[in-house]
């Protein structure tokens, strides 16, 4: 894929995340990490993560993405509201902090980006794709911990 590809289907996958992290839905745990991990398969299959010219700048700048992407995914999963059904199933939601956490991240790639640019690098699109994946799978996995934890049922108004 080029890069209008890449950054139309990242588009298209966040508008989705956003819409249904900000909607009541049940925790499906194995559906949790379908979308992240496609991501990152793309991404990775698609070359082009470092800089063959600046290799320890690339690398200096993919290892900042990392930990910019595991914070992030970090924050945004302590701002999802979770609760358990009469029934027992867990739900989550996520609230405006959610949005606003999300709205960070992607302005920290983005200043990844102009940094990348800014030093001369020539990386690929694909890694907003890796950002995007493993920043989901990191808030994906700590809301199913956050969840285990949870053991008393609530009524849904307490999650609204």
């Amino acid at each position: 894929m080029n890069t209008a590809d890449n950054v139309l289907l990242a588009l298209a996958v966040l508008g989705l995340v956003l819409y249904r992290q900000l909607r009541s839905r049940p925790v499906g745990e194995r559906r949790l990490y379908t979308v992240p991990a496609v991501l990152a398969v793309v991404g990775v299959a698609q070359g082009g993560l470092l800089d063959d010219a600046h290799p320890a700048l690339s690398v200096a700048l993919l290892a900042g993405e990392v930990v910019a992407a595991v914070a992030f995914g970090a924050l945004r999963a302590l701002t999802v509201r979770l609760w358990r059904e009469s029934d027992g199933e867990l739900w989550r939601r996520g609230t405006g902090w959610t949005l606003a956490a999300w709205l960070v991240s992607i302005l920290s790639r983005v200043g990844f980006l102009a940094a990348g640019h800014a030093l001369g690098l020539r990386l690929g699109s694909n890694l907003f794709l890796l950002f995007l994946a493993l920043t989901l799978i990191v808030q994906n996995l700590l809301v199913v911990w956050r969840g285990r934890r949870i053991t008393a049922t609530a009524p849904a108004s307490v999650a609204s």
